[in-house]
């Protein structure tokens, strides 16, 4: 039995858990998504979680939106908002975002909010970090699917890959991160340096 009488409310509280830890960021979002799938099994505890990011995602973005850049910075330094490469590079900020969703590990509820700060529509973010984040969210779910089917080995695999490819992923965009960073600042170096010199 999935959780009896209780599956509907179940589920609602699963979307609501995951909604408010993209708000507040209180817990990992893998460990929900793994007790998501304990619960409800991979594929629909997978949905569940999608859902209620979608929903926490979107009330993140419209109370940045609301009340600007003070609540973001209430919860994030100023300078690590102001050196994400979305916020820094416009012109390539659609593909950065599904980029930096896609790879396991980076601080995807920071990026919700430096969103807020763009001009980026809703609709847009919602299509592109939902198909990026996935990948990421059933193999969690799977972890805690295998779980509750008492298949430990399979659970210690899953959790194994997962913690891997999240190591992988947070080395991979901390040097995606510095290399971005370098490149944007030669360009504004070398911006500044032709205004300096006008030819």
């Amino acid at each position: 039995e999935a959780i009896g009488e209780h599956y509907f409310l179940g589920a609602v509280a699963m979307i609501l858990i995951c909604a408010l830890q993209v708000v507040v960021a209180l817990i990992p979002g893998e460990v929900v998504e793994i007790a998501a799938g304990y619960v409800f099994g991979s594929w629909m505890g997978s949905l569940l979680c999608l859902v209620g990011i979608v929903l926490g995602s979107c009330t993140t973005i419209l109370l940045v939106r609301r009340f600007g850049s003070k609540l973001v910075y209430a919860f994030y330094p100023k300078e690590k908002i102001d050196a994400l490469p979305i916020i820094r590079d416009p012109a390539k900020r659609n593909l950065l975002t599904f980029i930096l969703f896609v790879i396991p590990g980076t601080p995807k509820d920071l990026f919700t909010y430096a969103i807020g700060l763009t001009d980026m529509s809703i609709p847009l973010y919602i299509l592109l970090t939902t198909a990026a984040r996935f990948p990421s969210v059933i193999l969690s779910t799977l972890s805690g699917s295998a779980v509750g089917d008492a298949n430990y080995g399979k659970a210690v695999i899953f959790v194994i890959i997962t913690a891997a490819v999240s190591g992988i992923g947070i080395l991979v965009y901390q040097v995606f991160s510095k290399s971005h960073a370098k490149k944007l600042a030669q360009k504004e170096s070398d911006k500044d340096s032709d205004e300096e010199n006008p030819s």
